[in-house]
């Protein structure tokens, strides 16, 4: 066998991971592999298959995670949708046959993309699409997560993997507009911004009952990144509300890759991350068109392909269940794995940082979805200890005094044991009112809370917004430290921000600084709107939008 190797390092806003990628091109199957199920002996043909989640030579990841348990009970429907928001797929894949691909649509020509085509001019869409859905038990390649299942195509990725928030945006929109039940994000990138057009996208999405599932991101090869001191977007982007299921990588044996970022907010569960197999169109090294391929690869886009599968899988058994009760039996199923990784995150053990655990999709189809007594938006008291918990995104959050009377003074309280909680992972401290300022003892920044984030004020934006010092709560390094650190808070919008030189000029709009230039300025006849001088320094600060300039 030859094969082949390259990391793909892609450096922008929105982006497809980079992934260590093994090309294989795959001959006939030299033998058939059978495995028994409760209701009846299946043969599975594709070379590529196992049950020995040791073998990682070969599907791993699906034993591991229990896929290979409850295909007697379920393979997945057609009539559920998963939105693939990617470099697009090639639907002319031999192992991808089996696939109902429905209408997706490409951002980068603005042409919708019909069925059974080839969309994908890098191969990152093709190998989360093998992982989803590959035909199963067709003597070829591998076996997808549901064996039955419907597709959407979206690219927004352009043939280096790189692409914006304001396409990712829109991606999104038009996948729900479309019918996506489920939209995969296998992107994102360090340092991009909170960004308001991204989240709003997000927000919409999620209350037309869509899941979305989003990678943590490969930051760092030595270690990873801890997302709560620098978080990513999407993955972060959760309008407080856990709106994303964020997704850490796991290898064999339960441990955090070295790649893989992690972090307490972000990240709400693992998955298989590390030497996956899959599908694959083109050769990582030239960039050439090599159809019918098979690749080795390693990064958190296939952690969240697995995810979404998972989810597939749960829609198409619970066809009424809504994106929350998904979400939070993904979560509540997950199997602890803090244990087993002592010094895998930047050399300190991982409690608490790789979400609820590796997914358990077993446990997760074994009972009614919508049997919780415990719902969503409940406020609870362990009465063991007598702290205040607010159930939210499928995570419970600890309420400080402060938040408490600040925010459900005289809201009902369900007096519950502790034992009661164990099915939901622990998340952030509860957050204030959207807008509180806030600061610990002994630091003079103040930030103010945005849909759960916290965003640095600078003075001259405090003064400009006419903020009051006044209205500043000083609350615990606890509470406070658990809360996302995002941009800085930007000024007015419709404010013209420069430089002392003046060269560098922005325009703020939609909580986002985007690039203009004087020519604009006068276009546009604002030269008369609020301008503020900011130091460079200080502008590195502000989430940055696409430029205005054409």
């Amino acid at each position: 066998m030859n094969f082949k190797l390259q990391i793909l390092n892609f450096k922008k806003k929105i982006l497809a991971f980079s992934l260590g990628i093994f090309v294989l091109l795959m001959g006939a199957p030299n033998q058939s592999l059978a495995f028994n199920l409760s209701a009846a002996q299946v043969f599975l043909s594709d070379p590529g298959f196992t049950l020995n989640f040791r073998d990682i030579d070969k599907q791993w990841g699906l034993p591991k995670v229990g896929f290979t348990d409850v295909w007697d009970k379920n393979t997945g429907s057609e009539n559920v949708v998963v939105a693939v928001v990617d470099t697009g797929i090639d639907a002319t894949h031999e192992d991808l046959q089996g696939i109902n691909f429905v209408k997706g649509y490409n951002l980068i020509t603005r042409q919708e993309i019909t069925s059974g085509v080839n969309s994908d001019d890098n191969g990152h869409g093709t190998l989360i699409a093998g992982i989803l859905g590959a035909t199963p038990n067709n003597q070829t390649g591998i076996a997808g997560a549901n064996w039955k299942i419907s597709v959407m195509p979206i690219k927004a990725l352009d043939q280096n993997g790189n692409g914006d928030s304001g396409t990712i945006a829109e991606a999104i929109v038009w996948a729900v507009d479309n019918g996506a039940q489920i939209i995969n994000l296998s992107l994102g990138g360090i340092g991009f911004g909170h960004d308001r057009v991204l989240s709003d996208a997000i927000s919409y999405a999620f209350k037309k009952n869509v899941v979305i599932v989003a990678a943590a991101g490969n930051d760092s090869a030595s270690d990873g990144v801890n997302l709560d001191d620098n978080p990513v977007f999407p993955i972060c982007e959760d309008n407080g509300f856990n709106m994303v299921i964020g997704v850490a990588a796991l290898d064999q044996y339960d441990l955090k890759p070295a790649f893989s970022n992690y972090g307490k907010n972000c990240i709400d569960v693992s998955a298989p991350g590390k030497r996956i197999l899959s599908t694959i169109n083109r050769d990582p090294i030239t960039k050439i068109y090599s159809p019918n391929s098979y690749a080795y690869a390693s990064g958190t886009s296939l952690a969240t392909a697995f995810v979404s599968g998972q989810a597939a899988l749960i829609k198409s058994l619970f066809p009424f269940a809504t994106n929350a009760q998904i979400r939070d039996r993904i979560l509540a199923s997950a199997d602890q794995i803090d244990h087993l990784n002592l010094y895998q995150c930047s050399g300190k053990i991982c409690k608490g940082l790789l979400g609820a655990g590796r997914i358990n999709v077993k446990k997760s189809i074994e009972t009614d979805i919508t049997s919780l007594n415990i719902l969503e938006g409940d406020l609870v008291r362990a009465q063991e200890t007598g702290v205040v918990y607010f159930i939210t995104g499928g995570k419970k959050q600890i309420v400080s005094s402060f938040v408490y009377n600040q925010r459900f003074l005289g809201s009902p309280v369900k007096n519950i044991f502790s034992a009661q909680l164990d099915q939901f992972p622990e998340g952030s401290y509860a957050a204030p009112l959207e807008n509180t300022l806030v600061k610990i003892e002994n630091d003079p920044t103040v930030y103010m809370i945005n849909k759960g984030i916290k965003l640095a004020v600078i003075a001259k934006v405090f003064s400009q917004r006419r903020l009051k010092y006044t209205d500043i709560k000083v609350v615990s390094f606890a509470e406070f430290n658990s809360w996302i650190t995002g941009s800085f808070l930007p000024p007015l919008e419709g404010t013209i921000v420069k430089n002392s030189s003046g060269r560098n000029l922005f325009w703020v709009i939609g909580e986002t600084l985007r690039p203009i230039n004087q020519r604009f300025i006068l276009d546009r006849g604002i030269q008369k709107f609020p301008q503020l001088i900011i130091a460079d320094k200080d502008l590195n600060g502000f989430s940055k939008g696409e430029s205005l300039i054409r």
